[in-house]
Order: structure tokens, then sequence, then C-alpha cells
């Protein structure tokens, strides 16, 4: 189940930022790039690619927070 709602927040995190990334590819690189980035292959590869890197970040965070609570709670039994 926590894998389900992770890869749903990733996939909510990847639509937001694959929208943001043709928009700031269309002002930086001009009409011409943004129509090759919309075409089926670079598309499917950018939007994966986005997906990926989201998915690896929501792991990243749940690591870095049970990390913190072993450490919180080795801290609370050392100070009682």
């Amino acid at each position: 189940m926590k894998w389900i709602i992770i890869s749903l927040l990733s996939l909510a995190f990847t639509i937001v930022d694959y929208k943001i990334g043709l928009e700031v590819t269309r002002i930086t690189y001009g009409y011409t790039v943004y129509q090759l980035m919309n075409s089926i292959p670079f598309n499917v590869i950018y939007f994966c690619l986005i997906f990926l890197v989201e998915l690896i970040i929501m792991r990243s965070l749940l690591k870095i927070r049970k990390i913190i609570t072993v450490l919180r709670y080795r801290k609370n039994n050392l100070t009682t």
C-alpha cells in the first residue's frame, strides 16, 4: 500500500514537472525545440525520466525519515 501511495504521489509530481519542463523548454529554446519535445518518442522518454527521478526522490525522503526517527529514538533512550 505504501508503494502505491508513493507511486501516485510521484505521478502527480511528474505531471506538474512535465508541464513546467515543456513550458520552460518553449521559452528557453524556442518553438522548434518545443515541437520536437512534443513528438511521441521524446514525450515518452521525457515523461518516464521525470517519473523515475520523482520516484527516487520520494524513496530517498522515506529513507531519510527512517534514519531521523531511529536517531531520535536512540537520543531519547540515551537521555533517560
